[in-house]
C-alpha cells in the first residue's frame, strides 16, 4: 500500500532528525580533534576552503529547485517516461557543472594560499595548502557528476529518507576514520585524502539504486522545457549561496584564519540548529508541492498553520537554549586552545539572533518553493544578497566578527519579512498581522526563559560537560513547557489539528502492520 504524504513526511522528519543529530555529534568531534591536534589555524583553513568550495554552487543555482517543481507533476501523474525525460536534462546540466567545478578547483588550489591569511599568519607551506584544497573538492565533484539528480528525485517524491540514511552511514564512518587517523598521528591531508574517498562512493552508490528503484528509461531525450524556470530560481538560490557564504568568504579575505576558526566553532552549535529545522523543510516541501499542483488549497491553509507552529515553537524552544548556552560550550568546547580569544558574548548574540530569524522564513519559503514562485520572489533575494554583502564589507573593517555579523542579521530580518508578506498576499489566506502575532508571541517565550536562566545560573555554575548538560537539561523542559502552555492559550485549533494528523497516521501504520500480519 503506498504510503500517503502524511506518512512520508514523518518518515522523512524521523530519519532526517537522526542524520542531524548524528551531524551535529561527529561535526563536534572532528573539529575538537584537529583544533588538539594541529591547531586553530588548520581548522580555520579547512572551514575556509570548504566554504570557498560551495560558492561553484552558483553554477547550479535554480537547477534543483526547478526540477523538483517539473518532477512534482510527473510523479503525480505516475509518468515514468516524463520523470526520466526531465532527469536526463538535470543530469546533462550538472555534468556540465561538475566539469566546470574541476577547472574552479585548480584555480583556488592555486590561489588560495595567497589570498588567504594562510600566507601571512601561519607556517603551513603552500603545497599543503593546495592540496587540501583539491582533496576537500574530491567529494562536491563527485556530488554534482553522479548523485545530486538522483537526490533531487528523492526529494520531489517524499522519499529523501533513503538519501539521508546512506548519509547516516557515511557520516558515522567519516567520523571513524578521523578520530583512528588522528589518533595515529597522521597529517591532516591524508585523513582528508581517506574521507574523500568515503565521500566519492556515496554518490555513485545513490546513482545506482535510484536508477534500478524507480525503472528509470536511460535511452530517452532530455526534456529542456523541465529547466524553463531555473533563471528564475537562481535569484533565491544565490541568496541562499551568500547567506552561507558571504561571512566566511570576507573574514578570510580581510582577517586571518585564526578568526575564521572562531566563527566555525560557533557556527558548529548555530548552523546545527538550522539544519535540525530543515529536516521539517525538506520533508515537508514535497507535501505542499503535491498539494500545490492538485489544487488543494484548504489542505494547503490548514497545514500551513500546523508548519507554522512547529517551527515558530521550534525556535522559541531551541534558541532560548542555545542564546543563554553557546558562550559555556564554546568555553568548554576550546579549554587549553590558548592561540586566540573563543570567547566573543556580542557576536554570539548577534549571530543566534540571525539564524533564529533565518528559521522563522521557513514555513512561508517553503510554500513560496513548493508553488514554483520563484520570478515573483526573485528581487526579494537580490536586495537579501545586497544588504548581506554591503553591510558584512563595511562593518568587517570596524568591528571585525560582529560587523559580518550585524550583515547577516540585517538581511535575514529583511527577507523574513518578504517571504510572509507575498505568502500573506498571493498564496493563501493569511493575514499579515498574526505573523507578527506569532513573532511576538515566540519572542515572549524566550524572554520569559532568559529570565528562567538568570533566575537559576546562581545554583548551577557551569564548570564542565556534566553541569553544562543538567543546564541545558533544565532549560530544555522549562522552556518546552512555556511554548506548550503559551501555544495551548494562543493556538490551540492549530495544537489540536496537529495532535489530530500524528493520530491518522499512527492508525494508519497501525492498520498497516495489522494487515500484513
Amino acid at each position: 500500500m503506498p504510503k500517503s504524504r502524511a506518512q512520508k513526511s514523518l518518515m522523512n522528519i524521523g530519519v532526517m532528525s537522526v542524520y542531524e543529530v548524528v551531524v551535529m555529534v561527529c561535526g563536534l568531534i572532528t573539529p575538537r580533534l584537529i583544533l588538539a591536534a594541529y591547531g586553530s589555524s588548520y581548522n580555520g583553513i579547512i572551514s575556509s576552503i570548504t566554504q570557498f568550495l560551495s560558492l561553484i554552487t552558483i553554477l547550479r543555482a535554480g537547477v534543483a529547485g526547478a526540477s523538483r517543481v517539473a518532477l512534482y507533476k510527473s510523479l503525480a501523474d505516475h509518468d515514468i517516461l516524463a520523470t526520466s525525460r526531465i532527469l536526463k536534462a538535470t543530469e546533462g546540466y550538472l555534468r556540465k557543472v561538475a566539469l566546470v567545478f574541476l577547472g574552479y578547483l585548480g584555480v583556488l588550489a592555486a590561489v588560495f594560499w595567497f589570498i588567504s591569511g594562510t600566507n601571512r599568519e601561519t607556517d603551513i607551506s603552500y603545497l599543503e595548502t593546495a592540496a587540501l584544497v583539491v582533496i576537500i573538492g574530491l567529494g562536491t565533484f563527485a556530488q554534482y557528476f553522479f548523485g545530486l539528480t538522483y537526490q533531487t528525485l528523492l526529494t520531489a517524491d517524499q522519499k529523501n529518507y533513503i538519501y539521508f540514511i546512506q548519509q547516516i552511514i557515511v557520516t558515522i564512518l567519516n567520523t571513524i576514520i578521523a578520530v583512528v587517523m588522528i589518533n595515529l598521528g597522521s597529517p591532516i591531508w591524508a585523513m582528508k585524502l581517506v574521507s574523500a574517498a568515503v565521500f566519492v562512493a556515496s554518490p555513485i552508490m545513490l546513482n545506482l539504486y535510484v536508477t534500478h528503484r524507480y525503472k528509470l528509461v536511460k535511452k530517452c531525450e532530455p526534456d529542456p522545457s523541465a529547466l524553463k524556470q531555473k533563471k528564475d530560481v537562481l535569484g533565491l538560490a544565490i541568496s541562499n549561496i551568500i547567506h552561507e557564504n558571504t561571512d566566511i568568504a570576507i573574514l578570510t579575505l580581510f582577517t586571518d584564519v585564526k578568526i575564521v576558526s572562531v566563527y566555525a566553532v560557533y557556527n558548529l552549535v548555530i548552523n546545527g540548529l538550522k539544519k535540525v529545522l530543515s529536516v521539517f523543510t525538506t520533508g515537508l516541501e514535497a507535501a505542499f508541492g503535491n498539494m500545490w499542483a492538485k489544487n488543494e488549497n484548504d489542505a494547503i491553509k490548514r497545514n500551513l498553520g500546523i508548519f507554522e507552529l512547529m517551527i515558530f515553537s521550534f525556535v522559541s524552544i531551541v534558541f532560548s537554549c542555545t542564546i543563554v548556552l553557546i558562550l559555556p560550550f564554546v568555553a568548554i568546547y576550546t579549554r587549553k586552545v590558548t592561540d586566540v580569544e573563543y570567547i566573543r558574548p556580542e557576536y554570539a548574540f548577534i549571530a543566534v539572533a540571525a539564524q533564529a530569524f533565518f528559521c522563522v522564513r521557513m514555513p512561508y519559503m517553503t510554500l513560496v518553493q513548493a508553488a514554483g514562485k520563484y520570478k515573483e520572489t526573485r528581487n526579494g533575494a537580490f536586495l537579501e544578497a545586497g544588504i548581506n554583502l554591503v553591510l558584512s564589507l563595511v562593518l568587517v573593517n570596524f568591528f571585525g566578527l560582529v560587523g559580518v555579523a550585524v550583515g547577516t542579521l540585517a538581511a535575514d530580518v529583511f527577507r523574513t519579512v518578504q517571504y510572509a508578506k507575498y505568502c500573506c498576499d498571493h498564496l493563501v489566506d493569511l493575514k499579515y498581522h498574526q505573523v507578527l502575532l506569532r513573532i511576538v508571541w515566540m519572542s515572549g517565550n524566550i524572554g520569559v526563559s532568559i529570565l528562567f536562566y538568570l533566575l537559576l545560573s546562581p545554583f548551577i555554575t557551569i564548570t564542565g560537560w556534566g553541569t553544562w548538560v543538567l543546564m541545558a537539561c533544565c532549560m530544555f523542559a522549562f522552556s518546552s513547557a512555556v511554548t506548550f502552555f503559551t501555544a495551548f492559550l494562543f493556538y490551540r485549533r492549530d495544537l489540536k489539528a496537529a495532535w489530530n494528523v500524528a493520530k491518522r497516521t499512527l492508525k494508519k501504520k497501525k492498520k498497516k502492520a495489522e494487515a500484513k500480519h
